[in-house]
């Protein structure tokens, strides 16, 4: 249930790992085997699914600690789907907005489908080479490199509870380096995230990004119920957004 994105960067790291012999498992092998630990909705029969989602930001600028409620979307996804993400389009009853602000605002909040309905691991990293190496006390690290996109990652596996426990994200744009972690929670004793924290570094500033998941189940299935994050600039915060996710629209295949 991992992620990226640059603009809202939701991606957890790694920092300076000491590598040792290379282990005997193969990059696939280890993918599948996280795929098969964690907790997918799309691994409990889900067909298609369609929900509601509230944004709201924080008013930075009055100080006044208020959110302001920005346009609805609905969030859409298909089994099948080319990407495998769902996709956002805006809700019924606010078609007074114009088409380039409607353009802007899914560009915006596009970053946050995987979270909702996640890419497999191997789905994410299916045009990725890569390599396996195994560290001491149950710790695998996954080198995975794409020539094609000049992108670089480092996972921290634990090899005992079969989740990624950090990552690093290396590209030659800016941000060049992107570090953090993940925490979790159980669902149907399977980990999902329940928060990551993101450092990176824009012009010689540090940033931390903090993202928050809570769950809701309904029909049967787990689902990001609500996403809460906050960005700060050397302990300033510079935005907060909060998704809030409600009629929730499953399509389940028989069991």
């Amino acid at each position: 249930m991992l992620r990226l994105k640059i603009s809202f960067v939701i991606v957890p790291i790694l920092v300076g790992i000491l590598i040792s012999s290379a282990w005997g498992q193969s990059l696939n092998s280890v993918l599948s085997k996280l795929d098969q630990n964690y907790y997918y909705p799309q691994s409990q029969g889900l067909k298609s699914l369609s929900v509601r989602v509230q944004w709201e930001q924080l008013d930075i600028a009055s100080g006044s600690g208020k959110f302001l409620r920005k346009p609805d979307f609905n969030f859409i996804w298909k089994l099948g789907s080319p990407s495998g993400l769902g996709r956002f389009e805006l809700a019924e009853g606010q078609e007074h907005l114009s088409g380039d602000l409607v353009q802007a605002l899914i560009q915006q909040i596009s970053p946050f489908s995987e979270p909702i309905i996640p890419l497999t691991l191997q789905q994410k990293f299916s045009s990725f080479a890569g390599k396996v190496h195994k560290m001491e006390r149950n710790k695998l690290v996954v080198e995975l490199t794409q020539v094609s996109s000049d992108q670089d990652y480092k996972l921290l596996v634990d090899a005992k509870e079969w989740v990624v426990r950090k990552l690093r994200f290396k590209q030659s744009r800016s941000p060049q380096s992107v570090e953090g972690e993940f925490s979790y929670l159980r669902l149907e004793g399977k980990p999902a995230i329940s928060e990551t924290r993101t450092r990176f570094e824009v012009d010689e500033r540090e940033y931390l990004e903090v993202t928050r998941y809570t769950y809701k189940k309904f029909k049967g299935i787990w689902w990001v119920h609500r996403i809460d994050q906050t960005l700060k600039q050397e302990g300033h915060i510079l935005q907060t957004y909060v998704f809030k996710l409600s009629d929730f629209n499953p399509v389940l295949s028989s069991r």
